[in-house]
């Protein structure tokens, strides 16, 4: 559509026929149009055009959106000023014109064949393509043609009119019935009002009615009965269940069995809703898919030496308990429970109250799974942390990995060597002479911590912050600790520090007993030995390391500290390798720069300190290094910092010496309006529930039951009435967000939060109505918004999470509670 010329605007009944026009290009684009017979007013013969075709939900709501938006302008020069043409009616006409024009001009081309038959149905053909829509046929052999046409268009209207349509209401088995052999699924008949879907009239409302006019609040449904016969007539031509249905004098409904009704779920409902049908089926069955993974379940093995991860060792006999668990979707499986669902052999099947779909292919993994995996063992320390770091992104044997959950004490555990939970800082030993900075009581507080658990770290300061005198503090408190350096320690560094090193203990720690094994008189074999065991501390050079290998390799170190570490980025070499083959209890690297040109460089480094850690070589190559440096691999990047992060402690000149608290918790209760909609829902099910609960006099489960699915209904009201009708694919935004308080007031507070610039998370415990949040948010707000909920895989969640804590983020994160509820580090939100 032309914009105006230069200098000229455009008034809003232009602006608005404009915007009509273009709505109605995209119409014909998608051929939602059909011919039509038509007979004027006032003339005797017939006429062929061109009728847009709005029975859609979309389209009906974008058309009653439009008509709403008509400017009064455009009705100013009716035929009969007193009284204008309804706006939609209006509407209806400019579009219905200005498709048969466009229809009609694309035919005058020539390539379309018209038909040369003096019938009426030739007559009719070669009027939808020509200029005169008149259609020239003898009338009485008209009349014929114009029966057989009503049947014709009979058949493209059997859901209805443009007031109201036949719908179908699909309702699971009650969970009380959880135990019978073979639930019982009802199918019900229904009338629904086109422009409010709320407004349901059960059949057997329908057939008690005796007028052929059936009025429901405002709304007028005529010839009910002959509309719903109809309709049911048309639907049973695809599910046999409601052709048996038709026998009955008034058929309501049709009960199933669960294979019935996910054959209705699967392949008769999306036929009935391309022919218009209404469609109300569980909320669970427009989910995004239910899929089966594993959990990971790591504890500390030995609970009985204390709960404090600051005290005690993990070595061998102190490993970390594993066990895999087995979900579908947010809910766990027990071996008994995926057995049962497996002996249904069914996709559909219910579990725990709830009804879910299930993919062949992964019972079939699963049952794999039971079948070759260890369900339960113990790991060593460091497999614990990739496991815990890695988890969500893997998959194990077709599987995806959906998370790892850890107990308080290994959470606790890990956190203090990544450095999310602050470590006790620990006062200097009494022999260091030296006053530390409170950067570096942290950093040895780190090393002490990390030794103490058998952890091979990375001390990776800025030049300048102190890596020495921190590393000496470590040493000098291990003297001091009884039985802690029952083997002397060994420190590698260049030659060029080798003095260094030796001057600096000797000013800073003058307890250590050092011995430096440089020069040409350095001492050989056993007299090394020997030697060595009377020392706290033996210095030495990487050059010697290598060409002594054999002298050192023979003593058990108490530990290993490399200076300088990137000397052994390249592993291959003789002088890394022999590095790698020295004996010791702990390790440790001092390095600014563990990774100078590639990051193989890091996976030699992490080889030295925990042997098999990052994988092979080729493994590290190919998970890692490739996908990284040659295609720029953001998630790979994303997933070796998680990895490597509790091994690294890296602080720049350029942080801050003391670190801000961060402001309190500020918590609001917000209360929101229900709106007249809501209200009536509202106390319409709590009318309902009372009654059937005073029915339920003596069955007190049965009561209970009751109570909880009230509550859960009212819930479901209070966020909006379209979660609680099941309107998901009815859901616009631009139209929705008045019909709930809660909604409107959540405008309200995004408004607000997002012209800050702030970021925030939003909780909900229905997926369904987060998934009509999501939607809503980024139409009304423009702004990207992620949704985590249970059927997101494992990777997925990984990379949504990632997302979110990147610098230019998404600024909304929508979480369901169970998937979202732990778990997760999302520090970059600031409002929850």
């Amino acid at each position: 559509v032309q914009g105006p010329p230069p200098g000229c605007r455009l008034g809003p009944g232009a602006l608005y026929w404009q915007k009509a026009y273009s709505w109605l290009l995209s119409l014909l684009a998608a051929q939602l149009y059909r011919p039509v017979l038509v007979n004027p007013p006032g003339s005797a013969a017939s006429e062929a055009r061109w009728q847009l075709v709005l029975d859609g939900e979309e389209e009906m709501a974008q058309a009653a959106r439009l008509a709403a938006a008509q400017p009064a302008i455009c009705r100013a020069h009716a035929a009969d000023p007193e009284q204008p043409p309804p706006t939609r009616a209006l509407l209806d006409s400019f579009l219905n014109h200005l498709a048969d024009a466009a229809i009609r001009l694309a035919a005058v081309d020539g390539s379309y064949a018209l038909p040369a038959g003096n019938d009426p149905a030739s007559a009719w053909s070669r009027a939808l393509l020509s200029p005169d829509p008149t259609v020239k046929a003898n009338p009485e052999q008209m009349r014929h043609f114009q029966s057989s046409y009503n049947a014709w268009i009979r058949t493209l209207t059997v859901a209805g009119d443009k007031h109201y349509r036949v719908a179908f209401r699909l309702e699971a088995p009650p969970r009380q019935a959880a135990g019978r052999q073979k639930p019982v699924w009802q199918l019900h008949y229904l009338l629904q009002a086109r422009d409010d879907l709320s407004l349901l009239v059960p059949a057997a409302e329908v057939w008690q009615e005796q007028s052929e006019l059936l009025a429901r609040l405002d709304r007028q449904f005529r010839a009910p009965r002959e509309r719903l016969l109809t309709g049911l007539g048309y639907a049973a031509r695809f599910f046999p269940p409601i052709q048996q249905s038709l026998h009955q004098k008034r058929p309501d409904g049709a009960s199933l069995d669960t294979a019935a009704a996910y054959a209705f779920l699967r392949d008769c409902a999306p036929k009935l809703q391309r022919a218009g049908f209404g469609l109300l089926v569980p909320p669970w069955w427009n989910k995004p898919g239910t899929h089966l993974g594993v959990r990971l379940i790591l504890s500390r093995e030995n609970s009985g030496s204390g709960s404090n991860p600051s005290k005690g060792h993990l070595g061998l006999e102190n490993l970390v308990r594993y066990q895999w668990q087995l979900s579908l979707g947010e809910t766990t499986l027990s071996r008994a429970e995926f057995d049962a669902l497996v002996a249904l052999k069914s996709p559909l099947v219910e579990l725990r109250g709830q009804w879910v779909q299930l993919d062949p292919e992964q019972i079939e993994a699963a049952i794999r799974f039971w079948q070759e995996q260890d369900w339960s063992g113990t790991l060593s320390p460091q497999a614990a942390i990739r496991l815990a770091a890695l988890g969500a992104e893997n998959e194990h044997q077709g599987l995806a990995v959906e998370g790892v959950e850890l107990d308080a004490w290994l959470q606790a555990w890990l956190g203090q060597l990544k450095g999310d939970e602050r470590l006790a800082l620990l006062p200097p030993p009494a022999g260091l002479q030296a006053q530390l900075r409170p950067y570096q009581l942290y950093g040895y507080a780190w090393l002490h911590f990390a030794r103490r658990w058998g952890m091979g770290v990375i001390l990776a300061d800025d030049m300048g912050l102190g890596k020495t005198i921190q590393t000496l503090t470590l040493m000098q408190q291990l003297k001091e600790e009884p039985g802690e350096l029952s083997a002397p320690l060994l420190l590698i560094c260049p030659t060029s520090v080798v003095a260094n090193w030796e001057l600096e203990a000797a000013r800073f720690t003058p307890g250590l007993q050092v011995m430096v094994h440089h020069g040409s008189d350095r001492l050989r074999a056993a007299d090394f030995a020997a030697a060595a065991q009377g020392q706290d501390l033996v210095l030495t050079s990487y050059a010697l390391a290598r060409r002594d290998a054999e002298i050192l390799q023979a003593v058990a170190w108490s530990g290993v500290v490399l200076d300088e570490a990137q000397n052994i980025k390249n592993a291959q070499t003789k002088q890394a390798r022999a590095i790698r083959g020295l004996s010791a209890g702990f390790r440790l690297a001092l390095t600014g720069t563990p990774v100078e040109n590639r990051l193989v460089e890091l996976w030699s480094i992490m080889q030295f300190l925990n042997p098999g850690f990052l994988g092979s070589a080729k493994q590290f190559r190919e998970q890692y290094t490739l996908p990284i440096e040659k295609y720029g691999d953001q998630g790979a990047a994303a997933r070796l910092r998680q990895l490597t992060r509790p091994f690294l402690l890296r602080r720049v000149k350029t942080d801050p010496d003391v670190i801000q608290d961060l402001p309190d918790k500020q918590e609001l209760k917000v209360y929101c309006q229900l709106t007249t909609e809501q209200a009536t829902l509202y106390e319409t099910v709590v009318r309902d529930a009372l009654m059937s609960i005073e029915a339920q006099v003596a069955d007190g489960i049965a009561r209970k039951g009751l109570v909880l699915s009230m509550l859960m209904q009212l819930k479901q009201i209070c966020n909006h009435p379209a979660q609680y009708l099941h309107e998901v694919e009815a859901y616009r935004p631009e139209r929705d967000r008045e019909r709930s308080g809660k909604l409107a007031r959540l405008h309200d507070l995004l408004d607000e939060i997002l012209a800050r610039g702030d970021r925030l998370l939003i909780f909900s415990q229905f997926t369904e109505m987060a998934s009509l949040l999501q939607q809503y948010i980024q139409e009304q707000f423009a702004v990207p918004t992620l949704y985590l909920h249970g059927g997101v895989p494992g990777k997925k969640r990984m990379q949504m999470v990632t997302q979110f804590q990147a610098e230019d983020g998404p600024p909304v994160f929508l979480l369901s509670l169970k998937a979202g509820g732990t778990g997760l580090n999302l520090t970059r939100a600031n409002h929850v």
